[in-house]
C-alpha cells in the first residue's frame, strides 16, 4: 500500500514553521527574515480571528501585490478565502503597520505585473507552470494614506506579538 506524502505545508505546519516565521517578523522588524516579505493580517471568515500571514510582496507604486499560491498546491490558501470574504487586511512591511483595502487583479493587468513577482520570487513561475488552479494575485492599496491611525510603527507586547498602536 502506497502512502501519500505529506506536502511541504503540512510539514511546515506541524512543525510550526509559518508560526514560528510570523514570530520572527514581528520580533525582528522584518530584519533578517527575508526583504520583499510582508505580514498580511486577515480576520477569519469562519472564526473571526486575526490571522497573520508572511508573503512575498512586489510593489506597484504605492501598492503592494502579493499572490495566492500556497506553495504551488491546488488548494488555495486559507487568506486567499479570508480576503474574498473580508477585503480589508493589514499589512506589515518592516516595522511599519498599514490598514489597506485588498483587490483581485485582473488577468490582462496580472500578466502584465508577474514579471515584478518573478524579480522578487522565481519560485512562481514553476507554480504556474505546475497548478491547475490560476494564481491569483491581489492588490493591496494603503487606505488613507498619511491619515492619523492608518500607518504606524509596528510594536508587539513580546507575548502575544498582537499588534499595538
Amino acid at each position: 500500500m502506497r502512502t501519500r506524502r505529506p506536502s511541504w505545508e503540512a510539514l511546515a505546519d506541524r512543525l510550526h514553521l509559518f508560526a514560528l516565521h510570523g514570530a520572527l517578523y514581528r520580533l525582528l522588524g522584518g530584519r533578517v527574515v527575508g526583504r520583499n516579505i510582508l505580514l498580511l493580517g486577515t480576520v477569519g471568515r469562519r472564526s473571526g480571528t486575526e490571522r497573520r500571514t508572511p508573503l512575498y510582496f512586489a510593489r506597484a507604486g504605492e501598492d503592494y501585490l502579493i499572490v495566492a499560491s500556497n506553495g504551488g498546491d491546488e488548494r488555495y490558501p486559507g487568506w486567499w478565502y479570508n480576503i474574498r470574504s473580508n477585503p480589508r487586511v493589514k499589512v506589515q512591511d518592516g516595522r511599519r503597520v498599514r490598514e489597506c483595502s485588498a483587490h483581485e487583479v485582473g488577468r490582462d493587468e496580472a500578466e502584465v505585473l508577474w514579471p515584478r513577482l518573478f524579480a522578487v520570487y522565481g519560485g512562481y513561475r514553476r507554480y504556474r507552470e505546475q497548478t491547475r488552479r490560476p494564481l491569483t494575485m491581489f492588490r493591496l492599496h494603503p487606505l488613507g494614506t498619511g491619515g492619523a491611525g492608518m500607518e504606524r510603527a509596528a510594536r508587539t507586547d513580546g507575548r502575544t506579538g498582537a499588534w499595538i498602536a
